[in-house]
Protein backbone atom coordinates (compact mmCIF):
# COMPACT_ATOMS: atom_id res chain seq x y z
CA UNK A 1 0.00 0.00 0.00
CA UNK A 2 1.42 3.68 -0.66
CA UNK A 3 -0.10 7.21 -1.02
CA UNK A 4 1.33 9.84 -3.11
CA UNK A 5 1.34 13.69 -1.54
CA UNK A 6 1.27 16.21 -3.83
CA UNK A 7 3.52 19.19 -2.47
CA UNK A 8 4.14 21.50 -5.33
CA UNK A 9 3.21 21.69 -9.13
CA UNK A 10 5.04 18.71 -10.93
CA UNK A 11 6.38 17.51 -7.30
CA UNK A 12 5.18 15.08 -5.54
CA UNK A 13 6.42 12.17 -2.85
CA UNK A 14 4.91 8.58 -2.19
CA UNK A 15 5.16 6.71 1.10
CA UNK A 16 4.33 3.69 1.57
CA UNK A 17 5.40 -0.48 2.08
CA UNK A 18 4.41 -4.20 1.98
CA UNK A 19 5.13 -7.44 3.06
CA UNK A 20 7.08 -9.79 1.30
CA UNK A 21 6.39 -13.39 1.89
CA UNK A 22 8.39 -16.41 0.60
CA UNK A 23 7.74 -19.97 1.37
CA UNK A 24 9.44 -21.39 4.88
CA UNK A 25 10.60 -18.04 5.71
CA UNK A 26 9.67 -14.64 7.97
CA UNK A 27 7.63 -12.28 6.09
CA UNK A 28 9.84 -8.93 5.68
CA UNK A 29 8.13 -5.16 5.42
CA UNK A 30 9.69 -3.38 2.64
CA UNK A 31 9.13 0.37 2.78
CA UNK A 32 8.40 2.38 -0.52
CA UNK A 33 9.72 5.83 -0.85
CA UNK A 34 9.74 8.15 -4.16
CA UNK A 35 10.31 11.45 -4.57
CA UNK A 36 9.14 12.55 -8.17
CA UNK A 37 9.47 15.44 -10.56
CA UNK A 38 7.24 16.04 -13.62
CA UNK A 39 7.82 18.29 -16.56
CA UNK A 40 5.30 18.04 -19.89
CA UNK A 41 8.92 16.73 -21.14
CA UNK A 42 10.51 14.80 -18.85
CA UNK A 43 10.27 13.11 -14.99
CA UNK A 44 12.99 11.97 -13.24
CA UNK A 45 12.59 9.84 -9.70
CA UNK A 46 14.58 8.88 -6.48
CA UNK A 47 13.38 6.55 -4.39
CA UNK A 48 11.76 3.03 -4.99
CA UNK A 49 11.87 2.26 -8.58
CA UNK A 50 8.23 1.70 -9.95
CA UNK A 51 8.83 0.05 -13.24
CA UNK A 52 11.48 -2.75 -12.75
CA UNK A 53 11.21 -3.80 -16.54
CA UNK A 54 12.41 -0.84 -17.59
CA UNK A 55 10.80 -1.68 -21.11
CA UNK A 56 13.36 -4.49 -21.82
CA UNK A 57 13.00 -7.50 -23.51
CA UNK A 58 12.53 -10.49 -21.54
CA UNK A 59 15.91 -11.33 -22.52
CA UNK A 60 17.97 -8.78 -20.46
CA UNK A 61 15.48 -8.40 -17.81
CA UNK A 62 13.20 -11.16 -16.22
CA UNK A 63 9.85 -10.10 -15.27
CA UNK A 64 9.58 -12.56 -12.32
CA UNK A 65 12.36 -10.22 -10.91
CA UNK A 66 9.88 -8.01 -8.89
CA UNK A 67 8.97 -11.40 -6.29
CA UNK A 68 12.71 -12.71 -6.15
CA UNK A 69 13.77 -9.43 -5.18
CA UNK A 70 10.73 -7.45 -4.09
CA UNK A 71 12.27 -3.61 -3.86
CA UNK A 72 15.18 -1.88 -5.27
CA UNK A 73 15.59 1.52 -4.40
CA UNK A 74 17.87 4.26 -6.97
CA UNK A 75 17.25 7.13 -9.72
CA UNK A 76 15.03 6.73 -12.81
CA UNK A 77 14.15 9.12 -15.13
CA UNK A 78 12.74 10.04 -19.06
CA UNK A 79 12.41 12.70 -21.53
CA UNK A 80 10.25 12.50 -24.90
CA UNK A 81 10.75 15.06 -27.57
CA UNK A 82 7.89 14.62 -30.75
CA UNK A 83 8.30 11.11 -31.58
CA UNK A 84 12.03 10.66 -29.78
CA UNK A 85 12.15 9.24 -26.29
CA UNK A 86 14.20 7.91 -23.71
CA UNK A 87 14.75 6.42 -20.48
CA UNK A 88 17.53 6.15 -18.06
CA UNK A 89 18.03 4.43 -14.62
CA UNK A 90 20.40 3.18 -12.02
CA UNK A 91 19.38 1.20 -9.17
CA UNK A 92 20.94 -0.70 -6.19
CA UNK A 93 19.89 -4.86 -5.87
CA UNK A 94 20.98 -5.82 -2.74
CA UNK A 95 20.22 -8.99 -2.44
CA UNK A 96 22.86 -11.42 -3.81
CA UNK A 97 21.88 -14.99 -3.64
CA UNK A 98 23.62 -18.56 -4.04
CA UNK A 99 26.14 -17.97 -1.35
CA UNK A 100 27.84 -15.20 -3.55
CA UNK A 101 30.68 -13.29 -1.94
CA UNK A 102 30.00 -10.32 -3.53
CA UNK A 103 28.25 -7.78 -1.39
CA UNK A 104 26.75 -5.17 -4.20
CA UNK A 105 24.99 -5.67 -7.50
CA UNK A 106 24.12 -2.18 -9.36
CA UNK A 107 22.00 -2.58 -12.96
CA UNK A 108 21.69 0.61 -14.75
CA UNK A 109 21.60 2.00 -18.28
CA UNK A 110 19.54 3.55 -21.19
CA UNK A 111 16.96 3.35 -23.71
CA UNK A 112 16.19 5.45 -26.56
CA UNK A 113 14.50 5.48 -29.93
CA UNK A 114 11.65 6.79 -32.25
CA UNK A 115 8.19 5.74 -31.12
CA UNK A 116 4.79 6.31 -32.91
CA UNK A 117 1.68 4.77 -33.13
CA UNK A 118 2.62 1.60 -34.98
CA UNK A 119 6.15 1.63 -34.94
CA UNK A 120 8.79 1.72 -31.87
CA UNK A 121 12.79 1.42 -32.87
CA UNK A 122 15.48 1.49 -29.66
CA UNK A 123 18.78 1.42 -29.24
CA UNK A 124 19.97 -0.27 -25.32
CA UNK A 125 22.62 0.39 -22.99
CA UNK A 126 22.58 -1.82 -20.11
CA UNK A 127 25.17 -1.88 -17.06
CA UNK A 128 25.50 -4.22 -14.71
CA UNK A 129 28.37 -4.01 -11.84
CA UNK A 130 29.00 -7.15 -9.05
CA UNK A 131 31.48 -6.10 -5.96
CA UNK A 132 32.28 -2.53 -5.46
CA UNK A 133 33.88 -0.65 -2.75
CA UNK A 134 32.17 -2.63 0.72
CA UNK A 135 33.29 -6.05 -1.13
CA UNK A 136 35.95 -8.03 0.70
CA UNK A 137 37.75 -9.23 -1.96
CA UNK A 138 39.92 -7.01 -4.09
CA UNK A 139 39.73 -9.25 -7.06
CA UNK A 140 35.97 -10.23 -7.02
CA UNK A 141 34.56 -7.31 -9.07
CA UNK A 142 33.52 -7.55 -12.49
CA UNK A 143 31.12 -5.63 -15.04
CA UNK A 144 29.26 -7.00 -17.91
CA UNK A 145 27.33 -5.14 -20.43
CA UNK A 146 24.41 -6.06 -22.95
CA UNK A 147 23.60 -3.75 -26.29
CA UNK A 148 21.70 -3.81 -29.10
CA UNK A 149 18.12 -2.71 -30.76
CA UNK A 150 14.72 -4.06 -30.55
CA UNK A 151 12.02 -3.43 -32.31
CA UNK A 152 8.20 -3.43 -32.74
CA UNK A 153 5.51 -2.97 -35.59
CA UNK A 154 1.86 -2.98 -34.84
CA UNK A 155 -0.15 -4.07 -38.58
CA UNK A 156 -3.44 -2.94 -37.46
CA UNK A 157 -5.32 -3.23 -34.08
CA UNK A 158 -4.69 -7.19 -33.98
CA UNK A 159 -1.19 -8.14 -34.65
CA UNK A 160 2.56 -7.05 -33.86
CA UNK A 161 5.67 -7.86 -34.69
CA UNK A 162 8.96 -8.04 -32.29
CA UNK A 163 12.93 -8.22 -33.24
CA UNK A 164 15.69 -8.11 -31.40
CA UNK A 165 18.91 -8.08 -32.13
CA UNK A 166 21.28 -8.50 -28.66
CA UNK A 167 25.05 -8.81 -27.42
CA UNK A 168 27.18 -9.38 -24.30
CA UNK A 169 30.32 -7.81 -23.50
CA UNK A 170 32.32 -9.28 -20.03
CA UNK A 171 35.76 -7.58 -21.61
CA UNK A 172 37.50 -9.07 -18.89
CA UNK A 173 36.33 -12.70 -18.78
CA UNK A 174 35.47 -12.27 -14.98
CA UNK A 175 32.24 -14.39 -14.87
CA UNK A 176 32.92 -17.33 -17.13
CA UNK A 177 35.32 -17.86 -20.22
CA UNK A 178 33.49 -15.90 -22.69
CA UNK A 179 34.19 -12.50 -23.33
CA UNK A 180 30.90 -12.15 -25.72
CA UNK A 181 27.89 -13.26 -26.98
CA UNK A 182 25.18 -12.40 -29.32
CA UNK A 183 21.25 -13.24 -29.01
CA UNK A 184 18.37 -13.01 -32.11
CA UNK A 185 14.72 -12.73 -31.30
CA UNK A 186 11.67 -12.55 -33.53
CA UNK A 187 8.43 -12.54 -31.72
CA UNK A 188 4.52 -12.48 -33.18
CA UNK A 189 1.74 -11.48 -31.35
CA UNK A 190 -2.27 -12.16 -32.50
CA UNK A 191 -4.42 -10.54 -30.16
CA UNK A 192 -7.51 -12.24 -30.84
CA UNK A 193 -9.83 -9.60 -27.73
CA UNK A 194 -9.19 -7.71 -25.20
CA UNK A 195 -7.91 -10.13 -22.91
CA UNK A 196 -7.01 -13.26 -25.08
CA UNK A 197 -3.61 -12.75 -26.90
CA UNK A 198 -1.56 -15.73 -28.51
CA UNK A 199 2.14 -15.54 -29.47
CA UNK A 200 4.81 -17.54 -31.44
CA UNK A 201 8.38 -16.60 -31.13
CA UNK A 202 12.24 -17.84 -32.46
CA UNK A 203 15.69 -17.21 -30.49
CA UNK A 204 18.86 -18.00 -31.87
CA UNK A 205 21.89 -17.37 -28.84
CA UNK A 206 25.42 -17.84 -28.79
CA UNK A 207 27.31 -17.42 -25.54
CA UNK A 208 24.58 -15.44 -25.06
CA UNK A 209 24.02 -13.94 -21.10
CA UNK A 210 22.39 -11.60 -19.60
CA UNK A 211 22.72 -11.58 -15.79
CA UNK A 212 19.21 -10.51 -14.99
CA UNK A 213 17.37 -11.76 -18.05
CA UNK A 214 15.50 -15.23 -18.15
CA UNK A 215 17.32 -18.31 -17.62
CA UNK A 216 15.73 -20.15 -20.11
CA UNK A 217 17.80 -17.32 -22.72
CA UNK A 218 21.25 -17.94 -21.39
CA UNK A 219 24.18 -19.95 -22.70
CA UNK A 220 25.18 -20.27 -19.17
CA UNK A 221 23.06 -20.54 -15.57
CA UNK A 222 23.40 -16.80 -14.68
CA UNK A 223 22.11 -18.73 -11.00
CA UNK A 224 25.19 -21.79 -11.11
CA UNK A 225 27.78 -19.70 -13.52
CA UNK A 226 30.40 -23.42 -12.95
CA UNK A 227 27.54 -24.99 -14.12
CA UNK A 228 25.68 -26.06 -17.78
CA UNK A 229 26.95 -24.33 -21.01
CA UNK A 230 24.62 -24.52 -24.38
CA UNK A 231 26.72 -22.33 -26.84
CA UNK A 232 24.02 -22.54 -28.92
CA UNK A 233 20.68 -22.07 -27.65
CA UNK A 234 17.59 -22.58 -30.78
CA UNK A 235 14.70 -22.66 -29.74
CA UNK A 236 10.80 -21.76 -30.54
CA UNK A 237 8.25 -20.61 -28.62
CA UNK A 238 4.37 -20.57 -28.67
CA UNK A 239 1.97 -19.16 -25.52
CA UNK A 240 -1.40 -17.95 -24.59
CA UNK A 241 -2.04 -15.31 -22.50
CA UNK A 242 -5.22 -14.01 -20.31
CA UNK A 243 -5.20 -10.76 -19.29
CA UNK A 244 -7.06 -9.00 -16.60
CA UNK A 245 -8.02 -8.88 -12.47
CA UNK A 246 -6.95 -12.57 -13.05
CA UNK A 247 -4.45 -13.03 -15.57
CA UNK A 248 -3.06 -16.35 -16.84
CA UNK A 249 -0.30 -17.29 -19.18
CA UNK A 250 0.60 -20.72 -21.06
CA UNK A 251 4.01 -21.09 -22.56
CA UNK A 252 6.23 -23.73 -24.22
CA UNK A 253 9.72 -23.32 -25.92
CA UNK A 254 10.85 -26.12 -27.86
CA UNK A 255 14.40 -26.37 -27.84
CA UNK A 256 15.75 -27.43 -31.44
CA UNK A 257 19.00 -29.14 -30.49
CA UNK A 258 18.09 -31.35 -27.71
CA UNK A 259 14.63 -31.44 -29.19
CA UNK A 260 12.91 -30.93 -25.69
CA UNK A 261 10.10 -28.64 -24.52
CA UNK A 262 9.70 -26.11 -21.78
CA UNK A 263 6.79 -25.55 -20.39
CA UNK A 264 5.85 -23.11 -17.89
CA UNK A 265 2.09 -21.64 -16.21
CA UNK A 266 1.86 -18.45 -14.79
CA UNK A 267 -1.28 -17.44 -12.54
CA UNK A 268 -1.42 -13.55 -11.29
CA UNK A 269 -4.41 -12.15 -9.47
CA UNK A 270 -4.82 -8.18 -8.76
CA UNK A 271 -6.45 -6.66 -6.00
CA UNK A 272 -6.85 -3.01 -6.04
CA UNK A 273 -8.27 -0.97 -2.68
CA UNK A 274 -8.65 2.00 -3.63
CA UNK A 275 -8.13 5.19 -0.80
CA UNK A 276 -10.32 6.54 1.06
CA UNK A 277 -11.22 9.29 -0.98
CA UNK A 278 -11.63 7.22 -4.10
CA UNK A 279 -15.80 7.04 -3.26
CA UNK A 280 -15.70 11.22 -3.86
CA UNK A 281 -13.92 10.58 -7.23
CA UNK A 282 -15.79 11.14 -10.47
CA UNK A 283 -16.97 8.87 -12.64
CA UNK A 284 -13.67 7.96 -14.87
CA UNK A 285 -11.00 9.37 -12.84
CA UNK A 286 -8.55 6.84 -12.04
CA UNK A 287 -7.11 6.68 -8.14
CA UNK A 288 -4.03 7.50 -6.77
Amino acid sequence: MRRRYDFAPGRSAELGGFIHQEFGAQPRLVPWIRLEYRHSKATMAFGSIRDRSHGLPRYLINPDLRYAVPMVYGLEGSATKNHWIAHYWVEWLKAINYGSPFKERIHGGVTAGYAAEWLEVKGVLQYHHVGGQIDTSPDSDGNRLNYGAFARVHLGSSWSLRAAQLYFADPLASFSPESSGRGTSVEGVWRMSKRLAAEVSYWDGRNFQAPLGQGLFQSRNPEAPLGWHAQDRRMLGFGLAWEGASSLRIRGWYDLDDRRVQPSVTWVKYVVLDPPSATKRKTGQAPQ
